[in-house]
């Protein structure tokens, strides 16, 4: 490791940020991508899984008994930690195999695999097939509220586009895993973050949109049929014009992932709601089997066993494993942040926990930029200021017709479209057809602004 002429007391270095570190002094490659592992909150088993690589190669790295690894592994890294420009030139350079920044990339990164098997959407995911195949939609948003599963259903269809021989690019603007905005830090960086595919903002100069547009359409060309553009949401500094690029690559076709519709000429909108919920039903009629085959409950079983192998359904803990999914929503992210939590409180003491303990919306690996409320909190950002009030008004209330939004706003039909687009409330259930209910999450948001935490005890009674 090359000495600076200059060193850093260790103090300083230690409270100096990692991007101005970079201009002193070196960082070694091992260190450089352990920091930006923690930073995605991935494992090591999961950035092997994103880069195609295996969790060996990725262990090695991380201890320094490879010291300089090919270049094309450093840019399979770079892309499933959807590093930014400048991130992904320091990870080359600190690998050894620097990259020309007046050189442009030639190729999109194609999408990655899919975290694991697409769990209780396979109506959603035909129709998002069918919308680009079938139909020649050129333009399809997925639509839904942070953690509800828009990445993990965009990847499957690409996987299953590329598979039938379409040529699928990937471009991810956020760059950092963690898009919830949760701090200052996070936000900054992501505004000021070239693309993790293609910009020009070099020299420390953000990308503009124009910039990020004229590239990708540059690099596109008439080799990609799908480009996948994940969580360019809200477009800003950086953001992809959709509508220019589509003009200028009349071949091509876009998914775009968002919190809201982009509103844009011929858009079609996929809804991305949460998952399958069981039925209300007395304890003594839980059927083992059948409860297994409701998609949130199959998706939290399936990840609770990654922890706990042998863990199955009995009658001291199907109860409890029915209320949770229930009181969840099926929301696939707080269903996974559940089970992690298995490990620590089995499903009957986590059921009593969850309403009065908000950390446990957060992974266990302890990353707070994927706090769930902090996380909700963009999509209530997001709305008309007609419709939080709104939503305010019913979150309080178990189940609410369209006619009651009629005495808080004129427009109570586009009120109800809106909030259900956006995945915020969903319908109770074939038995009550004309009932709507808020998320609970949305509940304990508003809750949670008021200082204010409800028991989960009461609350999962009222779901």
């Amino acid at each position: 490791m090359k000495v600076s002429p200059h060193p850093i007391g260790k103090t300083a270095a230690r409270a100096t940020p990692l991007h101005e570190r970079a201009a002193s002094q070196p960082v070694p490659f091992a260190e450089l991508l352990r920091r930006h592992r923690d930073r995605s909150g991935l494992t090591q088993q999961q950035l092997a899984d994103f880069a195609t690589l295996s969790v060996r190669a990725i262990r090695d790295l991380e201890s320094g008994r490879v010291r300089r690894p090919r270049r094309d592994s450093v840019g399979l890294l770079a892309d499933a930690l959807r590093l930014g420009e400048a991130e992904r030139r320091q990870l080359h350079a600190a690998g050894g195999s620097p990259v020309d920044p007046r050189a442009p990339l030639a190729e999109l990164p194609e999408p990655p695999a899919p975290p694991g098997a697409l769990v209780g959407r396979e109506a959603e995911l035909q129709v998002l097939l069918d919308q680009v195949t079938v139909h020649g939609h050129r333009l399809v948003t997925v639509v839904g509220i942070s953690g509800i599963g828009k990445t993990h259903l965009v990847l499957e269809a690409a996987r299953v586009l590329r598979a039938r021989g379409w040529r699928v690019g990937w471009h991810a603007p956020g760059g950092d895993p963690c898009r919830c905005g949760a701090t200052r830090a996070t936000r900054e960086t992501r505004e000021t973050r070239a693309t993790p595919a293609v910009g020009s903002g070099f020299g420390g100069m953000p990308a503009t949109g124009a910039d990020v547009t004229d590239d990708l359409a540059r690099v596109i060309g008439d080799r990609h049929e799908l480009l996948v553009i994940d969580g360019d949401d809200p477009p800003g500094i950086g953001g992809v014009d959709v509508g220019e690029l589509l003009r200028r690559c009349p071949g091509l076709r876009v998914v775009v992932t968002g919190l809201a519709p982009r509103h844009l000429p011929d858009e079609r909108v996929l809804p991305l709601t949460a998952t399958a919920v069981p039925a209300e039903a007395p304890d003594a009629d839980l059927d083992h089997a059948r409860l297994s085959e409701v998609a949130s409950v199959a998706l939290f079983l399936s990840h609770i066993r990654r922890s706990r192998p042998g863990f199955r359904l009995r009658d001291d803990n199907a109860w409890a494993v029915a209320r949770l999914c229930r009181w969840l929503d099926g929301v696939p992210r707080a269903l996974e942040y559940a089970a992690g939590w298995c490990l620590v409180y089995p499903p009957e003491l986590l059921l009593a926990r969850t309403g009065r303990d908000s950390s446990l919306l957060s992974p266990p690996t302890g990353c707070t930029c994927h706090n769930l409320l902090r996380s909700l909190a963009r999509s209530v950002d997001g709305l008309a200021e007609r419709h939080r009030h709104v939503l305010a008004e019913v979150a309080h209330r178990p189940y609410w017709t369209l006619a009651d939004l009629a005495l808080l706003v004129p427009d109570p039909a586009a009120a109800l479209h809106a909030l259900l687009v956006q995945g915020l409330v969903r319908p109770v259930g074939a038995h009550r057809p004309e009932w709507f209910t808020v998320l609970q999450l949305v509940r304990l948001l508003h809750q949670s602004e008021r200082t204010v935490a409800g028991p989960l005890t009461a609350a999962g009674r009222a779901a």
